[in-house]
């Protein structure tokens, strides 16, 4: 039994992109914080134009429907309260203009330490925001982000 051991091939580790879903090998991509993603108005916009979320932007901003605008702050809320950091793609950086401050040694440690590790500034975005940015934030993705795809 040991011995075939010796011979089979060690399987990689994979992780889904927090953002795609696209998969990511052991050592592959970026780690990012809450706060860094939540800041982001492409993601934002990504985010409220998606088929799950489309309705609720709809109704929101062609009949000011506050049930629409009430699941529009839930799925804000679903983002901005992970404490955990995100692993995402080098494209999604791109994609969404996610700005880090992290580098390629946080994501190394994050696989080596088989996603334990928490570098600075993780948390829930509440939690590391400046109050008024936060809010900021808030009020771009549940009240603006995706009117530009909705015809009145």
């Amino acid at each position: 039994m040991g011995l075939l051991n010796l011979f089979s091939k060690k399987k990689k580790k994979t992780v889904p992109c927090a953002l795609t879903g696209t998969p990511l090998q052991d050592g592959e991509g970026r780690l990012v914080t809450t706060s860094e993603v939540v800041v982001s108005k492409k993601f934002w916009e990504s985010i409220m134009t998606d088929p799950d979320a489309m309705a609720y932007t709809i109704n929101h901003f062609t009949k000011q429907d506050k049930q629409a605008t009430m699941m529009r702050n839930a799925i804000f809320e679903k983002y901005a309260e992970r404490e955990e950091p995100w692993v995402v793609s080098e494209d999604c950086l791109q994609t969404y203009d996610i700005q880090t401050s992290l580098n390629g040694t946080d994501i190394k440690k994050w696989w080596e330490t088989e996603g334990t590790f928490k570098p600075e500034g993780s948390g829930k975005a509440k939690n590391v925001l400046p109050s008024e940015e936060f809010e900021a934030v808030r009020q771009y993705a549940v009240m603006s982000a995706g009117e530009s795809r909705v015809q009145s």
